[in-house]
């Protein structure tokens, strides 16, 4: 009987969706580390089949066009803009996987964001309208309308290259503007609260951090009330 317990357990996380362990001491890959492209990630992608969404199917299969990449590059100022092409199709958690496999980001890290901001749902809209998506890219901070709303991929994948480029030091205007402390490369948290705060450790920064820790400490995507919502 206690062998058959604990193996019970593992089976329910199972059922709920893929697992990953190590997934409250979240990591990134060192400073300056290169994206993969996304054909190399998507090889690494271990489908399971798990589609927690499926009023996403329309997104998850939409990749921008060579002349949407073409306006995106020209108007965007992203340090990493190069490297963002949303090129990938699948369920929902797979793009997420892809995302935290180019970008060096830990996969559990990014489900857990991507729960704060929508709840998987692509079709959640914030901010009065203006933010959309898995991440919830807002105008006219990010650009470009319509494919940062309508395709998961490219959305998750802006993400992505905001995070690593903030993780490795490219903004040094946070250094310009009010902050609690200097910003600085290698900082991982302050990487992911200045995606909701626009500020270094200020602002919203500490309390949106709280939530995503939380929701990866309890691993919200594995339990019952997330599926189907």
């Amino acid at each position: 009987m206690r062998l058959l317990v604990p193996l019970l357990a593992a089976l329910a996380l199972l059922a709920a969706g893929p697992a990953a362990a190590g997934a409250a001491n979240p990591w990134m890959a060192k400073v300056g580390t290169k994206p993969l492209s996304s054909a190399a990630a998507a090889k690494k992608v271990k489908r399971h089949g798990w589609e927690p969404r499926p009023q996403n199917a329309k997104a998850n299969r939409r990749v921008p066009t060579a002349s949407q990449l073409r306006i995106f590059r020209r108007r965007s100022d992203m340090p990493y803009k190069a490297d963002v092409d949303g090129r990938f199709r699948g369920n929902t958690d797979d793009i997420l996987e892809w995302t935290a496999i180019k970008w060096g980001i830990d996969h559990d890290l990014v489900r857990a964001v991507a729960a704060v901001e929508s709840w998987w749902d692509v079709r959640t809209l914030g901010d009065g309208g203006d933010s959309f998506g898995l991440f919830q890219m807002r105008r006219p901070y990010h650009c470009c309308l319509p494919f940062m709303q309508q395709a998961s991929a490219f959305n998750a994948d802006y993400w992505g290259a905001i995070i690593r480029s903030y993780y490795d030091g490219k903004h040094p205007w946070l250094n310009t503007v009010e902050r609690a402390e200097e910003y600085r490369a290698g900082d991982l948290w302050g990487s992911i609260g200045v995606w909701a705060s626009g500020r270094w450790h200020l602002g919203k920064s500490d309390s949106y951090v709280a939530q995503v820790k939380d929701y990866l400490k309890r691993r919200v995507w594995e339990q019952p009330n997330f599926v189907g919502r």
